[in-house]
């Protein structure tokens, strides 16, 4: 009860959730992610392969969450043997800005990780900054970013 009066508090304030688990739309939305990232976050097993990254400790999902808006909007072009899948574009399936917002928390949030929530205000700022990019991000220009 006492967490649900915090909940209700601080969502009345405007300020984002501080816990992953208090972020029941992002945990809903990361269904879609989970296929390759598993519901642990540390990647789905394929042999003695995996077939995306973890995303705990990730510094693409820690860092500037519009490189990570970036990654989820576009993707990231298959190169290499390190995984076995490649990153899908997923701007179809968080068309919605709020439920962009919520995954980009939920994952910045979860698996050990506690970078800061984005808000869907956010995430209008970031589609409209990637509007232009029209094929999915290499692992060459996601490390140029990151160093920015």
């Amino acid at each position: 009860m006492k967490n649900l009066i915090i909940t209700s508090l601080i969502a009345g304030l405007g300020i984002a959730s501080a816990t992953a688990e208090e972020n029941a739309d992002g945990k809903a939305a990361y269904m879609t992610c989970s296929a390759c990232h598993s519901a642990d976050g540390k990647g789905l097993p394929i042999g003695d392969k995996k077939m995306a990254p973890s995303l705990a400790g990730s510094k693409i999902v820690t860092g500037d969450p519009a490189v990570l808006a970036l990654v989820v909007l576009k993707g990231i072009k298959k190169e290499g043997t390190d995984y076995i899948g490649a990153m899908a574009p997923l701007e179809g399936v968080y068309a919605d800005d709020k439920k962009l917002a919520d995954v980009l928390t939920y994952v910045r949030q979860s698996f050990g990780n506690s970078a800061e929530a984005v808000t869907p205000e956010d995430a209008a700022k970031f589609r409209a900054q990637w509007k232009d990019e029209k094929e999915p991000v290499t692992r060459a220009k996601l490390g140029e970013l990151e160093k920015k």
